[in-house]
């Protein structure tokens, strides 16, 4: 019989040389900026898997056959979108309007060295089979908010296919003060489907104590969030501000179905995401909050979207 120290020697080198399985989960809503209109809310589950578990078919396939990590992120969420005047049975015609979005993500590491690239690959359904009419009823019922009157007249069901391309050039420059850490990250993103298609380029300032090598708790865009937290080595922490800037092509939520006539409005061709949060980091955890300002989306838009988001990223 192994003696307890053998024994926890054994399991401690078990534990280090298998990583932790993380999932990490999203919430993005306008509560949290006090507001209630245009991207209402937005939730994600994210697993990070280990690829030796995927069938072989499977794994050889786009994008997963492109992976340089042992570990891919599958990810579910939900995402809703109303008007800013939820209390009339019709909605604005000058107004976004109403639609829901249920997908499924994998995102894969293709790249390693002094820049790291990823690539995301997104199934989605928009409609009344997203079941984002239900999910905001709910929600409302539990914390006797009023209903929304015009999930009636949203966006027809539609199938939504989406791949997405980021390079990230993590601490191009850097410096230390003390303990004290702070860091320049730089990213340009490309994204095409039916749901969105748009270029991106955008900036990431970090300061804090023992910087992770991940850049900030997710990224804030128009498309589904990755998350893929690895851990970190040791505890640390950060505040960070960042922006992002963007052209856009298509973006469904706005301007209406693909292949059939559907309410929509103007799309505004540039815009622009001001970012700032704070993050605490363990070797199996993580949590941080983003608070994000978003430029005018579309035409006639009465003023800028505020949203906040929470990510927690733990074991399991």
């Amino acid at each position: 019989m192994l003696a307890p120290a053998a024994l926890a020697g054994v399991l401690s080198m078990t534990a280090a040389a298998e990583p932790p399985r993380l999932v990490s989960i999203t919430l993005e809503n306008d509560f949290f900026a006090g507001f209630d209109q245009h991207y209402t809310n937005g939730i994600q589950a994210a697993f990070l898997a280990d690829l030796a578990g995927v069938p072989e078919g499977l794994r050889a396939a786009t994008p997963l056959a492109w992976s340089v990590d042992p570990q891919a992120v599958v990810a579910i969420g939900q995402r809703m979108y109303t008007p800013a005047n939820s209390d009339r049975d019709v909605a604005d015609p000058r107004d976004r309007p109403y639609a829901g979005w249920s997908y499924v993500m994998t995102d894969v590491r293709t790249r390693a060295g002094g820049t790291v690239d990823h690539v995301t690959a997104t199934l989605g359904i928009v409609g009344p089979a997203s079941g984002a009419r239900q999910t905001q009823d709910l929600f409302h019922r539990l914390t006797s908010e009023p209903q929304s009157h015009g999930w009636s007249g949203q966006l027809h069901n539609e199938v939504t296919l989406m791949l997405g391309f980021e390079r990230a050039w993590p601490a191009v420059a850097q410096a230390s003060f003390g303990d004290n850490h702070v860091d320049l990250s730089m990213r340009v993103a490309a994204t095409a489907g039916t749901p969105l298609t748009y270029a991106a380029t955008g900036a990431v300032l970090r300061f804090g104590r023992h910087l992770p090598s991940d850049l900030p708790a997710t990224h804030v865009s128009l498309g589904p969030p990755r998350d893929g937290f690895r851990g970190a080595s040791r505890f640390g922490w950060y505040a960070w501000i960042g922006a992002d800037a963007r052209a856009v092509a298509r973006n469904l939520f706005i301007q209406g179905n693909t292949f059939k006539d559907s309410a929509g409005v103007g799309l505004r061709r540039y815009g622009i995401d001001g970012q700032a949060g704070i993050a605490a980091v363990w070797p199996t955890a993580r949590v941080g909050f983003t608070l994000v300002h978003r430029a005018k989306e579309f035409e006639d838009q009465g003023g800028s979207d505020k949203f906040g988001q929470l990510a927690v990223s733990f074991a399991y």
